[in-house]
């Protein structure tokens, strides 16, 4: 036995020495695997060193390896043992005590289910080896169990030093609520008698505000169908011949229709028209057909317009055609002009948003639009524009580009008609002239023909303005013959028409044209003084 031990102590040091490897076991378990016989390694034989030589330090090393083996084993059951507490923050470790149902729970633990040991196949057992040649190490004694070492005293926990509480700031009296106030006493008002109801009245009419008046109809025969209406949503009513024509009216006809406005100006149309205006102004949008402005004389601002079409004169004589949504407008007399665009009688032009364009001189052709026409032949007796052809005619005072200038002490003005006019009831004169340094008027007179008994016939005006164009109409009924204090009748043929200044010095006039026309039977006109 104790030449065991000290096999193992030299086999020990000379591993802990560096004299020896331990054995390579690898081979052997291979082979108990596969089923082969390991081999057998035959160790060399210990040399026996001289008795009594390494007694000494054979029981040295001994100890020394029972104490070794002591620590591997108190190292390896510290480092599998586990954790019984916790670390603070600075590191201590704190040590958990079991409460008394930890360690009834711990008392009676329960039983385990056994672990199946899973045997290795047997392997065949090696050859028995005579003793003297394989020395079997013996068994290392078992150590003997060491009392467990003393656990560590958990170290107390550090005191933490609880800052002094801060004095309180005193606390401030609670502001007095107001006290809520009484409700005030309302007093209840003594009942009042009730007021005793009034009789129904009938609804008061409201008026609407009174249309602007801008004249009358004063030619509009059964076959033109005159239909008037307000607005584009109310039906069209049939003309009755005492209605006033009024601003805001939209106005259609199928033949030529005669409007007279208030100071004398005309307008005829055929086709549809909207008015529009007041004293001073007049507005026709055209929406259909064509409307001729007969405005000498007249203050008022007169606008047509068609779409974005417009033109805006006065004192003039206009034919305005519808042409798409453009105006064919044609200067019949007087002067038009739109931006630098100026149209005098005989010219005309094409109208749209820009203004003026296209300008043609016509002449007289422009009186040969139907409508003109048919008014001419309406109301006309005769006209005289004073051109070229008439200016023959003329036995006193200066033609010159359509206008002729008189000068005299009584006589300034005359001409001889084109062809003898048989005089009619309702005719009258209306003429263009311009009195140059006379303020007290005009004498105008006809003289008829020998059948008449070459009668001349007269009437003094004296409210035309000098130093102006204006526009002079006077109903022929209002001449007489001084010399047989005769008014003049229907069916005298008149043969000359002569202008007598009663300012005989430093006084003229100038004709720009003349007409003999008839005022319609239902317009009255006829009955009236010169206008």
């Amino acid at each position: 036995m104790a030449r065991r031990i000290e096999r193992l102590i030299h086999l020990l040091l000379r591993e802990r020495l560096g004299g020896q490897e331990p054995p390579d076991l690898s081979g052997s378990i291979m082979d108990a695997i596969d089923g082969k016989q390991a081999p057998v390694r035959k160790l060399p034989p210990a040399e026996t060193p001289p008795p009594g030589l390494y007694q000494p330090w054979m029981a040295i090393a001994a100890g020394v390896a029972i104490v070794a083996a002591l620590a591997l084993a108190v190292s390896i059951w510290t480092l599998s043992r586990p954790e019984q507490g916790t670390t603070t923050a600075d590191g201590n470790r704190v040590r958990v005590i079991p409460s008394e149902q930890d360690k009834a729970n711990t008392s009676n633990p329960q039983p385990q289910q056994p672990v199946e040991n899973h045997k290795p196949a047997p392997q065949p057992s090696p050859e028995p080896q005579p003793e003297d040649q394989v020395e079997k190490p013996a068994p290392e004694p078992q150590p003997e169990p060491q009392p467990e070492p003393e656990q560590p005293k958990p170290e107390k926990d550090p005191v933490v030093e609880k800052p002094e509480p801060q004095p309180q700031p005193e606390p401030q009296p609670e502001p007095e609520q107001p006290k809520p106030e009484k409700d005030p006493v309302v007093e209840k008002p003594e009942p009042q008698p009730q007021p005793q109801p009034e009789p129904e009245r009938p609804p008061t009419e409201t008026h609407p505000e009174k249309a602007v008046r801008l004249g009358s109809v004063v030619y509009a025969p059964d076959k033109s169908r005159l239909e008037w209406r307000l607005s584009a949503d109310d039906k069209w009513a049939d003309w009755e011949s005492k209605k006033d024509v009024t601003a805001g009216l939209q106005l259609r006809a199928r033949r030529p229709v005669a409007i007279e406005l208030d100071d004398g100006a005309r307008v005829y149309f055929d086709g549809e028209i909207k008015l529009s205006g007041d004293a001073k102004t007049l507005g026709v949008a055209i929406e259909d057909e064509s409307v001729y402005f007969d405005v000498y004389g007249s203050k008022r601002d007169v606008t047509v317009t068609r779409g974005d079409a417009k033109l805006t004169f006065r004192d003039a004589e206009l034919l305005a055609e519808k042409s798409g949504l453009r105006l064919q407008v044609s200067c019949l007399g007087g002067e038009v002009a739109v931006g630098d665009v100026t149209l005098k009688a005989g010219w005309t032009a094409s109208l749209n948003d820009k203004g003026l364009s296209r300008e043609k001189f016509e002449g007289d052709r422009a009186r040969h639009n139907p409508l003109v026409a048919s008014m001419d032949q309406t109301f006309v007796l005769m006209r005289e524009e004073l051109n070229r052809d008439a200016a023959q005619r003329v036995y006193h005072g200066d033609w010159k580009d359509g206008v002729v200038n008189g000068k005299g002490k009584e006589l300034v003005f005359g001409i001889e008609l084109s062809e003898d006019v048989e005089l009619k009831k309702h005719a009258y004169l209306r003429m263009r002239v311009r009195i140059n340094g006379d303020e007290k008027g005009l004498n105008i007179g006809f003289g008829s023909t020998e059948e008449s008994d070459w009668r001349y016939f007269q009437s003094h005006h004296g409210d035309v303005q000098p130093g102006e164009w204006t526009i002079v109409r006077v109903p022929l009924e209002a001449l007489m013959d001084d010399g047989d204090k005769k008014h003049i009748w229907p069916g005298v043929k008149l043969h000359k028409f002569q202008i007598v200044l009663w300012d005989k010095t430093d006084a003229s006039v100038d004709v720009d044209w003349f007409e003999l026309g008839i005022d319609p039977e239902w317009s009255g006109a006829g009955d009236k003084e010169d206008k």
